[in-house]
């Protein structure tokens, strides 16, 4: 049956079939009847069918079958011959497509070492299949977490479509999430690579894609305002051509996100933040399209209509928005700007009057009236209001509220008792986080709120409770948040003080002494630690014992750390922090060999711990021991090649020891090594440069190197130091003078807070300088402070001699010394 049809002749032939097949097997059978039958010659015909390719005979005629298609529409088969012969390329495409098909079951199966090998094949023989290099892409970044691979194949695919914004996206995501600045600058390089690609089409939605990824990367991580404004001006331009754009319901929602009013809203202040005033109301307005209830665009959008001297509808609009009764001060303060802009002074009054009797409820409102009537000389008006919301029932919303504007007005005193009120109610501490933070992060702010709660708890009987107090100003007085530490340290110390005297703790001595010896005061921190464990016997073990050997070796008390850390390791003679601790006094002390010693004995039982390595090189480098040392580092490279941290470290230490024998070249090709790795980073490009410059090579692109670390990180003080010598070599000692100074000032602040051991070769530097500068006073000043600190050094500095050759020779009249050329980084 066909197509449900009898075909014509179809019953004729099968009858055919079985009539020839039950003759053959009768033939068969009476054959096999006769025992002493012999089997007949084939016919000729019959060897020739059954071999058609043999030697010398002719191919078998083909069976005459016309005789089966003699109605009207049958057709004989007949042999396929394709219109085109089939060439090299296209076996291999079709082989690589055989390939790539295997490969994608391999990834059905999890075998993704088995799938990748097949699509290298397939690349092989097609290696302009996008599918190909997608597909390695996607395996690569995802399943065998092979970045280098997958960002390798993602750039061919975009090099061949520029279009494909799925690879865009994935690649993006990787570099956002590295975040570091090597990616940063990689990402830059690739979009731009890819809008500049002249496959790209003019009309193209991808080139929205990219100019919104650039104009984020200018945003949120270089912070370069003027640029990213520069591209999201192309995407708000874009996606109001919606005939051209062409975007897929995927490729708006990269950029609108899920949060279309939002993504405007972001669009908006950084053009308006780049003074693009008319682009930035285009995309304000476009964000209410899609929210009109959202708090901030009116407000934002109200600022740009004002910029654009557009008063009235800057007006207008915040009048619509404060008819919603929001809760936010910024839109009353915007309604008193618009108004003065439009010289309607006199209106400011009476419409929050209005607004506050139509919304009697909302706090920051009534706060915002009594600030008017504060400023408008209306006194006893706002001292009333103030004292009507003091005494209400207070919810997370009125703290919140209430908080704000006494951070606003710098109320710290009466700030200070809401927040303790607001942090003993549910969800209070939520309420007035914001606030809280922001006085924590303000210098100034902090200190008055310090001080303002060390007065109230000390007072006689505490105005405030203890325990809410002391978490507000716990967080206050952290050091971390501002830039200004030793005001908070030293006020951080009054209330741990208080806190040991009032709920004494084991911890609570520690802390006192941990915030001692950030300020400094070692001895302090030392007898404090040596307080608590009288006190509190069970603490006195051997961890707690080389804490304290720590502090006393800090506070110059090196015999008694010697003392304590002995008394450490006796307490807990396996603990091989403890040891490490002792080993790193025994250095300082001089008695090198024991420290070796222990050193040695703790990588043995834990040789896995890079840590005591490093601490065992170091100890060799410092003693001059350098063929020791060379082995440890080599060691440490062949065990950790795959730790990039750990390779940076070692390389750089073979460095020092190369120079300190005087092997310049080995010390600039460990260098080079990290260099040729790692062309941005500012340590190894201080360090480089600094090699050179210290030889008077290369002076140029060792300026270049160390400005770049400088720029990395503008406040190290190797960094500024590297700066100045290489102005100074390069003859440039009026500009070498300020990094060095610097240099000086930050290092000098370091070894105070005991972050940094005391350092020579800073102060040996700006004596150079001084003394080129023929400033002689201060170049002797300096000198001698570089030579109090490498004489005291343990083992004595290698540039003491030459320091002490400067200052020998300002003794003798008319001789001026060599500033100093050879010095070991």
């Amino acid at each position: 049956m066909i197509n449900g049809m009898r075909r014509p002749g179809w019953a004729a032939w099968c009858l055919t079939m079985v009539v020839a097949a039950v003759a053959s097997q009768a033939a068969v059978a009476a054959a096999e009847a006769r025992p002493d039958a012999q089997e007949p010659p084939a016919p000729k015909q019959a060897r020739e069918a059954s071999n058609p390719g043999a030697p010398g005979q002719a191919p078998a005629a083909k069976p005459d079958i016309s005789s089966l298609y003699k109605q009207p529409g049958d057709e004989p088969p007949r042999d396929f011959v394709p219109l085109h012969a089939s060439t090299v390329e296209d076996r291999q495409q079709a082989e690589a497509t055989q390939l790539y098909a295997a490969a994608r079951a391999c990834e059905d199966r999890g075998s993704y070492q088995e799938a990748v090998a097949l699509l290298q094949q397939a690349q092989k023989l097609d290696p302009d299949s996008l599918a190909v290099l997608r597909r390695l892409a996607r395996i690569y970044v995802g399943a065998l977490g092979k970045p280098e691979l997958a960002l390798e194949y993602g750039k061919k695919v975009l090099e061949t479509d520029p279009e494909d914004s799925d690879t865009l996206a994935r690649m993006v995501d990787f570099y956002a999430r590295k975040n570091d600045a090597a990616s940063t600058t990689a990402l830059e390089g690739l979009l731009k690579s890819t809008l500049a690609n002249p496959k790209l089409p003019a009309g193209s939605p991808s080139r929205l894609l990219l100019h919104n990824e650039l104009g984020k990367l200018y945003a949120l991580r270089l912070n370069q305002v003027d640029k990213a404004a520069k591209e999201f001006g192309e995407v708000v331009k874009g996606l109001d051509e919606k005939a051209a754009n062409r975007l897929s319901p995927v490729d708006l929602a990269r950029i609108l996100t899920n949060e279309p009013a939002t993504a405007y809203l972001g669009f908006g202040t950084v053009l308006l933040a780049a003074n693009q005033v008319d682009l930035a109301t285009r995309a304000f307005e476009r964000g209410l399209v899609y929210d009109e209830e959202n708090p901030q665009i009116p407000l934002l959008l109200a600022e740009t209509l004002l910029k654009q001297d557009k008063g009235a509808q800057a007006l207008a609009l915040v009048d619509r928005y404060i008819k919603r009764q929001p809760q936010a001060l910024e839109a009353y303060d915007l309604l008193a700007k618009v108004l003065t802009a439009l010289k309607r002074q006199d209106e400011i009054t009476p419409r929050l009057e209005e607004a506050a009797r139509r919304d009697s409820k909302n706090v920051p409102l009534q706060y915002v009236l009594a600030d008017r009537y504060r400023e408008t000389g209306q006194v006893e008006k706002a001292d009333a209001l103030y004292r009507t919301l003091l005494k209400s029932a207070p919810t997370p919303q009125t703290y919140r509220a209430l908080a704000a504007s006494l951070l606003k007005r710098r109320k710290m005193a009466d700030l200070l008792k809401v927040m303790c009120e607001a942090i003993t109610r549910p969800n209070g501490l939520d309420a007035v986080a914001a606030q809280l933070q922001a006085v924590a992060a303000d210098d100034s702010l902090a200190v008055e709120m310090l001080d303002e709660g060390l007065k109230q708890l000390q007072a006689k009987p505490p105005t405030l409770p203890q325990r809410p107090v002391l978490l507000i100003l716990g967080i206050v007085a952290n050091p971390d948040r501002g830039s200004e530490k030793s005001g908070r340290l030293e006020r951080l110390v009054k209330l741990q003080r208080y806190v040991t005297e009032q709920n004494p703790s084991p911890q609570g001595y520690k802390d006192l002494a941990e915030t001692l010896h950030r300020l400094d005061r070692n001895a302090e921190a030392a007898a404090t630690f040596a307080q608590m464990q009288e006190k509190y016997p069970a603490e006195k073990n051997g961890r707690s014992l080389g804490q304290l050997a720590e502090y006393q070796r800090y506070a110059g008390q090196l015999d008694a750390a010697l003392e304590t850390a002995r008394s450490a390791v006796k307490s807990e003679p396996n603990d091989l922090e403890v040891q490490s601790v002792l080993a790193d006094i025994l250095g300082e002390s001089g008695k090198v060999d024991e420290a070796v010693d222990i050193l040695r004995k703790v990588v043995k039982s834990d040789g896995d711990n890079p840590k005591f390595l490093f601490a065992l090189g170091a100890i060799l480098t410092k003693f001059g021991r350098n063929e020791e040392a060379i082995g440890v580092f080599q060691d440490l490279l062949k065990r950790f090649s795959a730790n990039d941290t750990i390779v940076r470290i070692c390389h750089s230490n073979l460095s020092i020891i190369y120079v300190n024998q005087g092997d310049y070249a080995r010390g600039e090709a460990e260098l080079e090594v990290l260099y040729q790795k790692s062309p941005d980073d500012p340590g190894v490009n201080n360090d480089l440069g600094y090699l050179y410059a210290d030889q008077g090579k290369n002076l140029e692109k060792a300026e270049s190197m160390i400005r770049k670390a400088v720029q990395e990180e503008p406040d190290n003080s190797a960094y500024l130091d590297s700066l100045g010598w290489v102005l100074f070599k390069r003859g440039k000692a009026g500009e070498a003078l300020d990094p060095l100074t610097r240099a000086v000032e930050l290092q000098k602040a370091k070894e105070k807070s005991g972050a940094s051991p005391p350092d020579a070769t800073i102060r040996e530097h700006l004596g150079d300088v001084y003394l080129r500068l023929n400033q002689v006073d201060k170049a002797r000043e300096v000198w001698a402070d570089a030579e109090t600190i490498a004489a005291k050094a343990v083992p004595p500095d290698r540039r003491l001699p030459e320091i002490r050759k400067k200052i020998q020779s300002l003794k003798q009249l008319g001789s001026t010394p060599k500033a100093s050329s050879d010095h070991t980084p």
